[in-house]
């Protein structure tokens, strides 16, 4: 048998617009590369078992439980959640718990005259005024005391201030236009807030506030390390009280279809967490992150999946309706099952889990991490194609094997695979559907001569092996070591061009592809596809 492709199988080698497959017959080296674009950045996980971000153009080599690596082709997807990173952003709203960075990289001190030892350097609104070490309000409501300062986008500051003689309403903190919680009792607050836009750091009373605040700090401060080895996860810390301890998405507005939500976790004295969609269906999914395990589901499928050290992400699938918020919610270690909405907990101010990495997209899959920085960002499909020289295709006769990760076989109304295309309606293909089927095909000159379709295979999710041979009227699929159908009536086409990101929406990762110009006996095709 003549082996005349051979692509993956741990042997990688990519570059801008291309990745290598090679015909190494009689030990004479043959490049034969494959030509790829892809329209946007995205990302992988890489050898380290890190996420890392490639350019345009780059196929993605993708490590995440495969020590071998794989080519990774996804379809076009969009993340919905605007600030996929920024959870200390008012976009997250907090209930029962606050988002912390790591307070000891905490930079210099932004605030001048913090403990208003002298009337000076405030820009003082009707209401306040600053005597005795503290600065004052009367009552005035929505007055405001501030400090102009330069501050970057998208970093993360920690706050913190004291209310004291404290008689009725509360203050707000302010860095730029992004908002703290307002406390309406006497003590040391802190806080951490990202940075969207805006000019000053202000507090500002709130239901008429009348009381002093003293030793107003502002720091920048980054989060800690995350699934992509840089500082920007942050820690979800329930609050000492007996409640719910949960943050919300900003609510946006999504078809009536199915989309997957997920995210990126770490426990950090809490194991238990919970997605839930807080506006329509309150449908959720709980998980264990001690064990790895789903603990239950309500109205949806989750799943959940170890990356490298300690993170997992986890993620469901949902059908919610016009609008959709994603809460994300700790759940006491004495949680077995039912709604996160009617289990709160006595918290202890201290115990959370490390979150990165938030994701909604159309579609009834998690595709890999899009980040987003304020506003919806788009990762364009992965095209990857190959015309090769003459020898490679069989035309008379020859097999096809793949040995392939299908993350999407379970998708609604989408198709992955790949196929040898000619001219003039010539196709040999393979594509994988929902619930499992599968179906081979061949088009001689536009029209239908195999249609190898089986709705009742049981194809899952995972690895498969897969080998399709050809010949005239000799056709047989092998799927991981056993014959899934045949056709002894169908001649060749003729074919040039090997295609395998053959998709309606579908993923796939190849580990290894070879092309044979022969077609390989039965025997052979049950040893190669076992």
């Amino acid at each position: 048998m003549a082996n005349t492709l051979k692509f993956g199988a741990g042997q990688w080698a990519t570059k801008e617009g291309s990745t290598l497959a090679y015909n190494d017959e009689n030990d004479n080296y043959k490049p034969l590369p494959f030509d790829f674009t892809r329209a946007s950045n995205a990302t992988v996980v890489n050898k380290a078992g890190l996420i890392e971000t490639v350019g345009n153009g780059i196929p993605r080599i993708d490590f995440l439980g495969n020590t071998q690596g794989a080519l990774k082709l996804e379809p076009q997807r969009t993340n919905l959640i605007t600030q996929s990173e920024a959870f200390a952003n008012s976009y997250w709203t907090k209930s029962g718990a606050t988002i912390q960075a790591d307070p000891s990289t905490a930079g210099s001190e932004l605030i001048t005259n913090g403990d208003f030892a002298t009337d000076s350097d405030w820009i003082k609104g009707t209401g306040w005024s600053i005597s005795g070490g503290t600065a004052n309000c009367d009552g005035t409501n929505f007055a405001t005391i501030s400090q102009s300062k330069t501050l970057v986008v998208g970093k993360t500051y920690k706050y913190s201030f004291t209310i004291s003689n404290q008689t009725q309403g509360g203050v707000r903190f302010f860095v730029g236009n992004s908002v703290g919680v307002t406390h309406s009792v006497n003590g040391t607050f802190t806080g951490y807030i990202t940075y969207s836009s805006g000019s000053s750091i202000l507090l500002q009373a709130r239901d008429s506030f009348i009381g002093s605040i003293d030793n107003v700090s502002v720091k920048e401060v980054q989060g800690f390390t995350s699934p992509d080895g840089t500082t920007n996860a942050y820690k979800l810390v329930e609050n000492s009280a007996n409640s719910r301890h949960f943050i919300n998405s900003t609510q946006f507005n999504t078809p009536d279809t199915v989309y997957s939500s997920s995210v990126y976790v770490k426990a950090d004295g809490r194991n238990k967490i919970a997605f839930r969609e807080n506006t329509q269906t309150g449908n959720y999914a709980s998980f264990n992150l001690s064990n790895g395990t789903l603990i239950a589901t309500n109205g949806i499928s989750a799943s959940i999946e170890l990356i490298s050290n300690g993170w997992y992400r986890i993620n469901y699938q949902i059908t919610s309706g016009a609008n959709f918020i994603l809460g994300i919610e700790l759940l006491s270690d004495s949680y077995t099952s039912g709604d996160p909405y009617s289990n709160p907990y006595q918290g202890n101010g201290t115990s959370g889990v490390y979150i990165a990495f938030a994701q909604a997209e159309l579609g009834s899959y998690a595709t890999s991490y899009i980040p987003t920085q304020g506003s919806a960002v788009t990762r364009l499909a992965d095209v990857c194609s190959q015309t090769p020289p003459d020898g490679v295709i069989g035309q008379t006769e020859g097999t096809v094997y793949v040995d392939v990760n299908i993350s999407s076989i379970e998708s609604v109304g989408v198709y992955s695979g790949w196929k040898i295309d000619g001219t003039s309606g010539n196709q040999i293909a393979f594509i994988t559907y929902p619930n499992g089927r599968i179906q081979a095909t061949v088009f001689v000159g536009g029209s239908l001569v195999v249609n190898i379709n089986d709705n009742n295979y049981g194809l899952t999710s995972g690895v498969h092996k897969i080998a399709l041979a050809y010949k005239q009227n000799d056709y047989i699929l092998y799927i991981d070591g056993s014959v899934a159908g045949s056709n002894t009536s169908a001649t060749v086409p003729i074919v040039n061009e090997f295609d395998i990101s053959y998709s309606n929406g579908g993923s796939l990762k190849y580990n290894e592809t070879k092309l044979y110009n022969t077609r390989l006996s039965n025997a052979e095709l049950q040893a190669l596809t076992s």
